[in-house]
């Protein structure tokens, strides 16, 4: 073969492999696999909620231990997060929504952090947002979301800490906190609202985990209610496991245990009991609660 069509050869592989590895340079840091379950099995006051999530727990821990799984268990479903958070987009258009992102605001013992969320199915169109924060100490991590029965969905996120005082009430706001944000050259006039005016109470249990080998997943059970409407009866509920490794260093034997955990989740009958039918995913919730707010 001719040495320089040769080398073009060499030169064109190696060029499709550097732009291969850069597409993809950003590390799945955790996977989590997610199950919504019936909400009025959860309804009532702050004992009867602690003692309902109890039980699953029971139902839970059974399947693990027992079923053809037969991995161990470690600690208990238990209060760990008690917070406030509020999702903002513009009214009618819901602009950040429909170009796939997700601004929220948790305030939490007073303090309040903002998270910017891209979502999407191909990985590759992920990695690629820049997702920087502009405050002290932003974070960011790069994550696989797994729904049932088995769909993937890709979420690259970055959380800051803001000031009492911050206003988010422009589209600037979430602009000047995500530079980046940029690039989609929305209008920075635009208001932006409290989504479907919902404020949301959120509970998270966790401090239970499941052995998968070389990684342990947790398990966490959050619930949320509407603050302004009730605080026993919830608007979503929600099973979740996940396993991080920063390096995606995910064994053969952990994603294989942890498929067949998914399985079990939507398959055994003392858990199949528990879900949801046909319900909304904790921000499709949000966003339809006002079906007007898209309009």
């Amino acid at each position: 073969m001719n040495k320089t069509i040769t080398n073009s050869i060499i030169s064109t592989s190696l060029l499709c492999l550097s732009i291969s590895i850069s597409a993809a340079d950003v590390d799945v840091g955790s996977r989590e696999y997610k199950i919504l379950l019936d909400t009025s099995l959860f309804t009532g006051d702050a004992s009867t909620r602690a003692s309902k999530v109890s039980n699953y727990w029971t139902a839970l821990k059974n399947v693990i231990e027992n079923s053809s799984i037969e991995r161990d268990t470690s600690g208990s479903l238990s209060l760990e997060k008690d917070r406030t958070i509020i999702f903002y987009d513009v009214e009618e258009s819901c602009d950040l929504y429909n170009a796939n992102y997700i601004f929220r605001e948790r305030i939490e013992n007073g303090n309040r952090e903002v998270t910017l969320k891209y979502r999407s199915a191909d990985r590759f169109i992920a990695t690629k947002k820049d997702m920087d924060g502009t405050e002290s100490g932003w974070e960011s991590k790069f994550e696989e979301d797994i729904a049932a029965p088995f769909i993937s969905k890709y979420s690259y996120s970055t959380k800051q800490d803001i000031s009492n005082s911050k206003n988010l009430n422009k589209m600037d706001d979430p602009v000047g906190l995500y530079p980046g944000l940029e690039d989609e050259n929305f209008d920075e006039t635009l208001d932006i609202e409290k989504v479907g005016n919902l404020t949301v109470n959120e509970y998270v249990y966790k401090n239970a985990s499941v052995d998968l080998g070389a990684l342990d997943a947790e398990i966490s059970l959050t619930l949320w209610y509407n603050e302004s409407v009730s605080t026993t009866v919830p608007i979503v509920a929600e099973i979740s496991f996940k396993y991080e490794d920063t390096n995606e260093d995910f064994s053969n034997n952990v994603v294989t245990r942890a498929k067949d955990l998914f399985t079990a989740l939507q398959q055994e009958t003392t858990l199949v009991s528990w879900n949801a039918q046909n319900s909304l995913t904790k921000t499709a919730t949000v966003y339809q609660y006002d079906s007007n707010f898209c309009d």
